[in-house]
């Protein structure tokens, strides 16, 4: 049953070496016959995770249980000849003549992470395309009617501008006004076009966001960066940016909010992103629909970075997007 498992399996004595290996195992790793057999387990991982194993062995020993190996964490094989790839690994206690052994259940998830990646490229382009037919009925409906109605109104002035001036000046004010209010449109889609991108800082990113998002919405856009928030990976950073970036894009679009502050701070070892706006608000229960189809991404990109997500909002009372992510010196454990 062993040899002919379709999961690489290994059985690890008390020391940590390998008693125990199947066919599976072999060809995943690209050993032959026997040779695995007496080795250290840690010859199956890289060697940069060789010293952490030594103390996760040491507690598993401890205390045996049948469970997930590296809840949380992304675990990487090596093989014979130095190449690393995904595994999922289960352990569970076993004993033999009275020896206690920690069988491990191996699967090499390189396929499944190849799978996941091309949905969720297609997943990208498919929220795109539905991104790039909105602007266009956005640009339609709206921009281009817009400098239609100011077409209109120039149009009856030029009309009214020697039998009725008062009314000619009239309409040109209005479409002034008009013209106006479609340039701070312009921008706005600009903004959410070409927004600021992360530069591998979050404190630099997230000012440059909030200066641009306050030059082209025109809101009153405020941030606060508390003094001694730590430097964090890429992955957290930018989850932390992307959360801040479609907090301010609802913010403009859907909210219609006038005022929208950013605050950056630590809490214990979390560092946390707050952004709050006066806008229309909305019932929190319901908001996961295709017009907040970003923010409906956040949640599942913040927790795959290992933070916590949280939204608070109600009709008419504004709304606040909060992030809590572990700081690099929280253990990824």
């Amino acid at each position: 049953l062993v040899e002919s498992a379709p999961d690489g399996i290994v059985e690890v004595d008390a020391r940590g070496r390998i008693a125990l290996t199947n066919g599976e195992t072999r060809r995943m790793f690209g050993y032959d016959g026997e040779e695995l057999v007496g080795q250290p387990v840690s010859v199956l991982m890289p060697e940069r995770f060789r010293h952490a194993h030594i103390t996760h062995l040491e507690t598993y020993a401890r205390k045996p249980s049948l469970r997930a190996m590296g809840n949380g964490l992304e675990l990487v094989g090596r093989r014979k000849d130095g190449s690393e790839f995904p595994v999922e690994i289960s352990l569970s206690p076993t004993s033999s003549g009275g020896a206690a052994f920690a069988m491990a259940i191996i699967r090499d998830i390189s396929e499944r992470q190849r799978l996941q990646k091309e949905r969720d490229r297609l997943l990208l382009e498919t929220e795109a395309e539905r991104e790039r037919a909105r602007i266009g009925m956005d640009l339609h409906d709206g921009i281009i009617q817009s400098i239609y109605a100011v077409g209109l109104n120039l149009e009856a002035a030029a009309d009214d501008v020697t039998h009725d001036p008062a009314e000619a000046q009239k309409r040109i004010d209005q479409a002034i006004e008009q013209l106006n209010d479609t340039i701070r449109d312009i921008r706005s889609y600009i903004f959410e076009l070409r927004p600021t991108r992360f530069a591998g800082d979050l404190e630099e990113s997230l000012a440059s966001l909030a200066q641009e998002f306050k030059v082209n919405s025109l809101v009153d856009t405020t941030i606060d960066i508390a003094a001694g928030v730590p430097a964090l990976d890429d992955e957290r950073g930018l989850a932390i940016f992307h959360v801040a970036l479609e907090a301010l894009t609802n913010a403009r679009k859907h909210a219609r909010a006038t005022v929208v502050r950013i605050a950056l701070d630590m809490v214990g070892d979390t560092v946390r992103l707050e952004v709050r706006d006066n806008g229309v608000g909305f019932d929190t229960a319901t908001f996961l629909t295709e017009d907040h189809n970003g923010l409906h991404n956040m949640p599942e990109r913040v927790r795959a970075a290992g933070g916590v997500f949280s939204i608070e909002s109600a009709p008419r009372a504004g709304t606040i997007v909060r992030v809590e992510m572990p700081s690099g010196a929280a253990s990824p454990d």
